[in-house]
């Protein structure tokens, strides 16, 4: 398994060196076969002369020299040469300044063997936690991690959504995400490859770790010529992902409407030409509704989740199981209702259109997200 350590810079002169040698001791001891990419935006402070230093004495250090333009634009070029040039397997971003411990690096590769495609150093999990923080930190944090990204995002693969010490697999997860696409230039990147990373399908979990003040160097959290356009970026992002999240609904509506007008024809069909009671013709127009969901969900809300051979086969009987809640609640609502109100054609219609409505649709959003076309969570 090829790691690639992807540490972008500025102004960590301090910190790159002990960093580069703290990352050879673990590679050392654990045997892994490791590169470490350095990814410079032209420090002042002379990162990058620091760095080449350690070219001299390690053929498995690599350094990128960009224009400053965000913590976003140096980890989508760090990524995509990490991928494109050094063959990673997984990639691991991570700071400079030994806020994370890179001694918590084994946790996250040994989930990574386990068989999880995103493993997140949490300080919000079990284990983990903040220590020293001042309330302008706590109050940035909660805003854009709680507020933002839980909340108007809806992210919920994991709970610690703005660090930027993970591992990630390349194969079939980072490598179908455009990063090349992505517009985030500052912090707001750590949110949107969360998410972008959850439309591949990946299996999230999170790994607790202590986040600490750094000793040296400079915060670059604070009142900056960055810090408004960050920001502005992250809130932007955020509801960017929450629309493209209610465009799925959307679709997820168009199609259960589709379904819906099927059932009704069918339902129609069975009680008028065929005689069948009224509660069973519901319940098989809702299962005719259910082959036309499934198929249409499973091509077009669900795409980018989208289920071919033995899993699509396997999906479909499972979604016909959790979808025989839809069945049950019409059959007792019609049932209810042609017991003790009225048995015209109109009525059951009506009474099943409400039904539908009210009850079905944000039944069925839930299940099909959270059972079907799932995306997997952290244990």
């Amino acid at each position: 398994m090829k790691i690639v350590h992807i540490i972008p810079t500025f102004n960590e002169k301090e910190n790159i060196g002990k960093m580069i040698e703290a990352l050879e001791a673990l590679e050392k001891e654990k045997k892994w076969d490791a590169d470490i990419l350095i990814v410079d935006d032209h420090s002042p402070d002379g990162t990058a002369e620091e760095v080449k230093k350690y070219q001299g004495r390690f053929s498995n250090v690599h350094l990128l020299l960009k224009k400053k333009e965000g913590l976003g634009r140096a980890l989508i070029m760090g990524y995509e040469y990490a991928i494109e040039k050094l063959h990673a397997d997984v990639v691991i971003p991570n700071d400079a300044d030994f806020q994370w411990d890179p001694q918590d690096m084994p946790k996250l590769i040994s989930k990574i063997q386990e068989g999880y495609d995103v493993v997140v150093a949490s300080r919000h999990v079990s284990g983990g936690k903040v220590i020293g923080w001042n309330w302008f930190r706590k109050l940035n944090h909660e805003i854009s991690n709680t507020f933002l990204a839980w909340w108007v995002a809806g992210v919920h693969e994991v709970v610690d959504h703005a660090g930027n010490f993970k591992a990630i697999r390349v194969k079939g997860i980072l490598d179908k995400v455009a990063l090349s696409k992505m517009k985030n230039s500052g912090f707001s990147f750590q949110l949107h490859v969360l998410y972008e990373l959850s439309k591949t399908g990946a299996r999230f979990t999170e790994v607790p770790s202590i986040f600490k003040e750094r000793k040296f160097g400079k915060s670059k959290i604070g009142f900056n010529r960055y810090y408004l356009r960050d920001v502005l970026e992250y809130i932007r992002s955020s509801i960017s992902i929450r629309i493209e999240r209610s465009n799925n609904f959307f679709k997820y509506v168009i199609v259960g409407g589709t379904g819906f007008i099927i059932q009704l024809l069918l339902e129609s069909l069975l009680i008028t030409f065929m005689h069948f009671e009224e509660s069973n013709a519901v319940a098989l127009g809702a299962e005719a509704a259910i082959i036309s969901n499934f198929i249409l969900n499973n091509v077009w809300t669900f795409s980018h989740k989208r289920m071919q051979g033995f899993k699509m086969i396997y999906k479909f009987m499972q979604f016909n199981i959790v979808s025989v809640g839809s069945i049950i609640i019409q059959k007792i609502v019609i049932q209810l209702g042609t017991n003790y109100i009225s048995h015209s054609l109109l009525f059951v219609l009506v009474l099943n259109i409400l039904t539908i409505l009210i009850l079905i649709i944000p039944y069925s959003y839930f299940v099909y997200n959270r059972f079907i076309w799932k995306t997997h969570k952290r244990n």
